[in-house]
């Protein structure tokens, strides 16, 4: 079976290096984004910050992100000048290597899936959870049109991962779907997130799991749809509680203790950018489609998904609570302990210092006062959409 799957593997690279070749974007250099009434300026002047050291006026901090819409922020803190307005000089690197260059301390901030992070520091990597990112995080199994009920994925080859069985994700799937969860019963595959698009495009492929914006590129191309949604934990029946969290907005301890006000206003500028998300959702959009790559309306599409359609998950507060259902999540689907990415130290692990100093409001009374009232859950997408337009001055 291994023989089988690394020749199958084998053959997917090749039809993914022709692939992208030719890509599955528009190419155009000429920017979507849009000139809005938002001065970062005026918004960081809402905030009390300390002085900045010649030091920490020198410094150019590095910050990683990785190819999934759950890490936006990053792109937005970029492209709508929080950064510069916070006068911090960040170099934006999207990577799928964070945790390795944050503990030899080559990248000094990053956005990054919980689980890799805690075994990263289980394993003594100097870095630190300073704010959530998404509770939860949505990912979804993408299918090929060839694919008309779940039984029809059985001897199929899915790019879901080797290690799938063990995961939550997959088992939760199985479950809903009423399909094995034995790998032995599919081919599966690993690869990226965006040669699974090229490979499910080429016909060489039958299924995926992703987070977006491959999900609704696939849909927005039409040549598959996604059939089912995941979360990174949630142990409730309620959308609006027992989140667990997905992805985080983690920090190199060194970095911390050598720069504390460049570290207070990362923070800040991680919420700023969640904020501009929420406030700016049809900007926000078009910053996300340039930066990933895909047409804007494929950034609308997620944007939508992530501010309205799955409710209030991109945020930067959290609980101990949320790393408690996170943990719960795994057992729920009775995962082998050794499979289950248990916290050694919770207080090493996390801290909210940063989030209580940087001036930061209240995630939950900032969206009750703010977002509430013009963007509801439960908004249809064209709903939202002319909404969205209207508050950023998009006419066409």
């Amino acid at each position: 079976m291994f023989m089988k799957r690394r020749i199958v593997a084998m053959l997917l690279v090749s039809i993914m290096i022709a692939a992208s070749a030719t890509g599955c974007t528009d190419s155009s250099k000429e920017t979507v984004i849009q000139e809005i009434d938002y001065d970062p300026a005026v918004e960081a002047a809402k905030y009390e910050l300390g002085e900045l050291t010649d030091a920490d006026k020198d410094f150019v901090i590095q910050l990683g992100y990785r190819d999934c819409d759950h890490m936006v922020p990053s792109i937005i803190g970029e492209k709508a000048g929080i950064y510069k307005a916070l006068g911090l000089n960040v170099v934006v690197t999207k990577t799928g290597k964070i945790m390795e260059a944050m503990s030899s301390g080559e990248m000094h901030v990053g956005y990054q899936g919980i689980e890799g992070a805690i075994k990263s520091v289980n394993q003594g990597a100097p870095l630190f959870m300073a704010a959530a990112n998404h509770l939860g995080g949505s990912r979804y199994l993408v299918v090929s049109n060839d694919i008309k009920e779940p039984k029809d994925l059985i001897g199929k080859t899915l790019a879901i991962g080797s290690s799938a069985e063990a995961k939550p994700e997959w088992r939760n799937w199985a479950e809903q779907l009423g399909i094995p969860v034995e790998l032995e019963n599919y081919e599966v595959v690993d690869m990226g997130d965006k040669d699974k698009v090229f490979a499910l495009k080429a016909g060489q492929l039958d299924a995926f799991s992703a987070c977006d914006p491959y999900g609704s590129l696939v849909e927005f191309e039409g040549f598959g749809r996604i059939m089912a949604t995941g979360w990174g934990a949630h142990v409730s029946e309620d959308m609006e509680e027992g989140w667990g969290i997905c992805c985080i907005y983690c920090m190199n301890n060194e970095f911390k203790e050598a720069h504390p006000e460049l570290a207070r206003r990362l923070v800040l500028a991680h919420a700023l950018s969640i904020k501009y998300l929420y406030e700016h959702p049809y900007n926000a959009s078009m910053m996300f489609a340039e930066g990933f790559g895909v047409p804007p309306e494929v950034g609308l599409k997620t944007v939508y998904m992530k501010t309205i359609k799955e409710g209030r998950t991109i945020t930067w507060q959290f609980s101990q609570e949320n790393l408690d259902n996170y943990i719960q999540y795994f057992y729920d689907f009775n995962i082998d302990e050794k499979d289950i990415p248990n916290i050694d130290d919770i207080e090493k692990f996390m801290s909210t210092d940063l989030l209580e100093t940087c001036g930061i409001e209240d995630f939950d009374t900032f969206i009750k006062e703010n977002i509430d009232d013009n963007f509801p859950v439960g908004d249809t997408y064209d709903e939202w959409l002319s909404k969205a337009k209207v508050i950023d001055g998009v006419t066409e």
